[in-house]
């Protein structure tokens, strides 16, 4: 209880999980689409790959070269 008035002090918290719902939308077509992730594995990867790119992308960071650089390192 003591986060949901978040957004009334902190001007850049959105009172609404509108955001988080629309940055669902994507992955979740995605994971339907494929069918592939029937396994514990491939959706715990899906998962991690899929919230790297969304932040890289909220950070205005470009997602081909930040995964690159995992990979790499």
């Amino acid at each position: 209880m003591e986060y949901w008035f978040t957004y009334v002090v902190e001007p850049d918290v959105d009172p609404t999980n509108n955001q988080a719902e629309r940055d669902l939308r994507e992955p979740i077509v995605i994971r339907k689409i494929i069918g592939t992730l029937r396994n514990e594995k491939g959706t715990r990867i899906f998962e991690r790959v899929m919230t790297m790119l969304a932040t890289w992308k909220r950070q205005e960071l470009n997602p081909k070269e930040e995964m690159l650089k995992a990979v790499r390192t």
